[in-house]
């Protein structure tokens, strides 16, 4: 249908698309990887810098710059007490932060979420108006000893929660920096993919065009060649190698056809030109004529014509089922003795014809073309036979075999397949009425290979011997 997708064009677009998504999904992944690795980071810098201030604090030291990350110290009553770094100049926009219980233990932290906001009704920056992580620890003293007016001032006791903030900006700058790439190089990947899935299936597909284009070139007259064969060994190779078997099979029926209507034409010839001297002599000399002998001839001509048309016509129409007639239980014995009956006014007294089938052989198939496969043998053997023809039929094991055996001059070893092929007569110097048409142990191996059988020439001690197997019934 016209529209339709090349088989390239599929190819290439489902392994984009899949690259595509595949990349997608992994730079997604990258991405959140890098951006929760960060924030770990960040976190765990918190912790340590708060521990660190809440140390100091401890021990008495004075407050300085506690680290790069921001902080807030709360007294007992939850108030600020300082801020670190960049929030001197901010103020806390949301609830208070969550105090050291007490009693509290050395090791006390803390994990809350802070929002700072701004310090003026102007003032923004990026700490304005964003929640933080922030990481708490604590220390039991507010101030430590100092001097006021030249005298000593006790230190001020009382806990002090100390947070530090877990800023994003890191893992934010990370991105920043990674997504332009991401960006860029996952379409140009999945686009590469794309170029190479087309390139590889071009390759592919090469020697499917190459054997395409061959039998596009391949006629009814061409049929001697055949398609080149890849040597990668693969599923292409194999189809190669099958459409070469499937031509050589074509080219051996067609050269079998031809054949057959060659030598069909030449056994039709015969009988019609025998007529049509037969007619033409009658019509020149009527005075002359026996018009009984003349038509007896014509009538002998007719006949011959009629049995060759039969004969081609079940060769042609055989392997159709309606053809096939009804299948039932066929009794090979009954069918020897019913044939023999039948046969032997007609072989008269030189030759003599005996059935050994005392017991029944019953096998599935038609009845009408296994007659009609006994018959052809017996006229095989009734034109050759010298004084004798024997009808036999058996069970043996799972098959049933019956025989035909005559005492003529036998069939040649070399002869044996041969004689089965249509047109085939060993004599060709015998005239054709005496001789037959060739067709009749055509006829019978072709109905014994629709049974399921075979039909073949033994050995014997002299004459021939017809053997058929069929499976038994």
């Amino acid at each position: 249908m016209p529209g339709r997708l090349s088989t390239r064009l599929r190819t290439s677009l489902a392994a984009g698309l899949a690259a595509l998504l595949l990349l997608g999904v992994g730079a997604w992944w990258l991405r959140d990887h890098m951006y929760d690795a960060q924030l770990e980071a960040a976190e765990a810098d918190a912790h340590a810098q708060a521990r660190e201030i809440s140390n100091g604090y401890k021990h008495g030291q004075q407050l300085a710059d506690h680290g790069q990350l921001p902080y807030l110290v709360l007294n007992s009553a939850g108030q600020v007490v300082t801020m670190g770094g960049p929030l001197t100049t901010q103020h806390l926009a949301g609830g208070p932060p969550v105090l050291v219980p007490q009693p509290a233990p050395d090791d006390w932290q803390s994990v809350q979420r802070i929002t700072i906001g701004p310090a003026g009704p102007v003032a923004a920056n990026r700490y304005s108006g964003r929640t933080f992580t922030a990481m708490g620890s604590w220390s039991p003293l507010l101030w430590p000893s100092s001097e006021e007016n030249g005298q000593p001032v006790k230190p001020k006791v009382g806990p002090v929660t100390v947070y530090v903030l877990a800023t994003p900006f890191a893992a934010e700058a990370s991105l920043r920096t990674i997504d332009p790439v991401l960006r860029l190089g996952v379409p140009l990947a999945a686009l590469l993919v794309a170029l190479m899935a087309w390139t590889a299936t071009s390759r592919a597909l090469r020697p499917v065009e190459a054997i395409r284009a061959q039998l596009a070139e391949i006629g009814e007259h061409r049929l001697d060649r055949r398609v080149p064969v890849p040597r990668s060994g693969d599923e292409i190779t194999r189809m190669a190698r099958t459409t070469n078997a499937t031509l050589d099979r074509l080219e051996r029926s067609a050269a079998q056809q031809q054949r057959f209507v060659a030598d069909a034409s030449h056994e039709l010839r015969s009988p019609i030109a025998a007529l049509r001297t037969n007619l033409e002599v009658s019509l020149a000399h009527p005075e002359r004529t026996d018009w009984p002998a003349a038509t007896q001839e014509a009538l002998t001509s007719v006949e011959r014509l009629q049995q060759l048309t039969e004969d081609l016509l079940f060769l042609a129409r055989g392997s159709h089922p309606a053809t096939a007639g009804r299948l039932s239980s066929v009794d090979l014995s009954a069918v020897l003795r019913e044939l023999a009956d039948q046969c032997r006014p007609a072989l008269g007294a030189r030759v003599a014809l005996r059935v050994d089938a005392p017991e029944p052989v019953l096998v599935h198939g038609s009845r009408i073309r296994l007659h009609r496969l006994a018959r052809n043998l017996l006229d095989n053997a009734r034109r050759h036979a010298a004084a004798e023809v024997v009808l036999s039929a058996r069970r043996t094991g799972q098959h049933c075999v019956l025989e035909v055996r005559d005492d003529g001059p036998g069939v040649p070893p070399e002869d044996r397949e041969r004689i089965f092929e249509p047109f085939t007569r060993l004599d060709e110097a015998r005239s054709r009425d005496a001789g037959g048409s060739g067709l009749g142990l055509a006829i019978a191996a072709d109905i014994a290979t629709r049974h399921g059988g075979t039909l073949r020439v033994a050995p014997a001690r002299s004459g021939a011997r017809f053997v058929l197997e069929l499976p038994a019934g």
